[in-house]
């Protein structure tokens, strides 16, 4: 699978070019995680940065598609207070039965899965009801300015990595079922945390 290597290959580098935006959003993230409850699902955990962010005392699934990334990510689960799984998975197809978490969570995962409602119908799919989708995403500008700009460097970073800097995340959120309760801008109107039930 051509999309694993190319993360597998990112993997060594990811938390470089990843600092920055944890230095910059790191108390926001922590913030919109505070309704993080119960049985957890993070879906694209990638090296697991965004762990240290996570409230205690939860019980966490965390799958990625690249076994580099999951190498990563576990020494930060050993650092979490709470229980913390891993799993080799692709959000598109989650092998959880339906109904099976309280709470999932993405950070910047949205932006590159191939068939992005697909992929949040899969999270609606294994939340229980009631089961709340927490993101962290960074999406496409309102702006007509940064719109534009956004649309140019997808091109690239579509080429490069298969990362779409133009997607209308929160639309993607609905079309997939849920029910939004939430987005704030974090950055501009670039980043967002979302929230939306099941």
């Amino acid at each position: 699978m051509a999309e694993k290597k190319s993360y597998d290959r990112f993997a060594q580098v990811f938390d470089f070019f990843r600092t920055g935006d944890m230095r910059r959003w790191g108390r926001k993230q922590k913030q919109h995680f505070q309704q993080m409850r119960g049985k957890v699902l993070h879906v694209g955990v990638g090296t697991g940065m965004e762990i240290l962010n996570f409230p205690p005392d939860l019980d966490i699934t965390c799958v990625d598609l690249s076994p580099k990334m999951l190498e990563r990510a576990r020494w930060r689960g050993t650092q979490y207070q709470g229980k913390v799984h891993f799993a080799l998975m692709n959000a598109e197809s989650l092998a959880f039965p339906d109904n099976t978490f309280d709470t999932a969570v993405a950070v910047c995962v949205f932006c590159t899965v191939a068939h992005p409602v697909a992929g949040l119908e899969e999270l609606r799919r294994v939340l229980k009801p009631g089961g709340k989708l927490l993101m962290f995403e960074h999406v496409l500008s309102k702006n007509p300015v940064y719109g534009l700009s956004l649309r140019f460097m997808s091109l690239l970073t579509e080429a490069l990595e298969g990362t779409h800097l133009d997607r209308d995340t929160v639309a993607n959120v609905r079309k997939a079922g849920f029910t939004l309760e939430y987005e704030k801008n974090v950055y501009l109107d670039i980043v967002k945390a979302i929230a939306a039930v099941k």
